[in-house]
């Protein structure tokens, strides 16, 4: 009996890992050039974009990730900025923000804003992918200095970052 559980060990030790554990993301990719019907996404050569000309005939029509991410309500980052200081200079954070996230899009059209809610005197920003939550935490952070912890929830595949000042 102890020879097999050696051998599964084994068999286990010798598999790959998977390199991407999102759920949204297709295991193989779309086999053909496809589009998303919602946000015009473009999906070509296994990767995602924006700003091409739309969707020609032949391509296939989806949902990208991150529009069913959206759809799902389940945000694969979650940012917390709070304090005095958040409270003061909200409109420049708010502006920082969305700076961040239109740059950020420009490398990876998947990482968007999926809302922000004002909590008890706290921003709380969801976003579709957890490297964008990490960069505006770490953005905020080099601009306006405070404190900033992330939290990384790896059963779930999402991070939690919290900034205050």
């Amino acid at each position: 009996m102890a020879a097999r559980a050696h051998k599964s060990v084994v068999e286990e030790l010798g598999q790959r890992t998977a390199r991407n554990s999102d759920p949204y993301l297709p295991k193989g990719g779309y086999r053909e050039a496809a589009f998303c019907r919602e946000c015009g996404a473009v999906y070509r050569n296994k990767r995602w974009s924006v700003g091409e000309t739309m969707a020609s005939a032949g391509m296939h029509e989806v949902l990208c990730p991150a529009c069913l991410r959206m759809h799902d309500h389940n945000p694969a980052g979650i940012v917390t900025l709070s304090g005095e200081y958040l409270r003061q200079k909200t409109d420049a954070i708010m502006n920082d923000i969305k700076h961040i996230e239109a740059k950020f899009r420009q490398k990876n059209p998947l990482g968007r804003i999926m809302e922000i809610n004002s909590v008890e005197g706290s921003l709380v920003i969801s976003t579709t992918e957890d490297k964008l939550a990490q960069k505006m935490g770490r953005e905020i952070y080099k601009a306006h200095k405070g404190e900033l912890h992330y939290q990384w929830v790896h059963d779930q595949d999402m991070v939690r970052v919290s900034w205050s000042r």
